[in-house]
């Protein structure tokens, strides 16, 4: 029967000091082409950690659900009025302000991705479709003393084709 022993692998890529740095941090050499590098922390280098959602914060569900909300508001399904509460004042009257007129089909999102850039932050990009085509979405939401609201919303559509026939 044979035994095997596990032996630690020596460092195949050291860190190296940049000249002329009077802090003396440590560096990465620059990365070798067509290879891939890990992100790794060097020994002694701090660990940033991404800021992670606080327990109230909405998860993707739930932030999917207002997005269904906010939109069905900018098509005339649903009354501005019942948006009010979620919506920052003056992203309420611009909608107020905005033609609403109803697409064919309306506006529903499909898929929504969520990002945390701060505690009490929530930024999410989705993707919504009408009548096949596929848009995009972005929105922010912000933490106040009576919930969340959205502070930031764009749906962005593509420019409208013009022919190339017509003179």
């Amino acid at each position: 029967m044979k035994s095997y022993v596990l032996r630690r692998l020596e460092p195949c890529e050291p860190p190296y000091r940049v000249a002329g740095r009077p802090d003396g941090l440590v560096h990465r050499a620059a990365a070798p082409d067509n290879q891939l590098v890990l992100d790794l922390p060097l020994f002694g280098e701090a660990i940033v950690e991404e800021p992670q959602p606080g327990p109230d914060t909405p998860d993707r569900r739930q932030v999917g659900r207002l997005l269904t909300t906010i939109l069905e508001a900018c098509d005339g399904r649903r009354p501005a009025v019942q948006v009010r509460p979620i919506l920052d004042p003056a992203l309420h009257s611009a909608l107020l302000d905005s033609g609403r007129r109803r697409p064919a089909g309306g506006y529903r999102p499909k898929s929504v991705h969520l990002g945390h850039p701060a505690d009490g932050v929530v930024e999410a990009c989705a993707t919504v479709e009408q009548n096949g085509r596929c848009l995009a979405l972005a929105a922010r939401f912000e933490r106040t003393p009576s919930g969340w609201v959205c502070t930031r919303f764009h749906l962005l559509k593509p420019p409208r084709r013009v022919s190339a026939l017509a003179a």
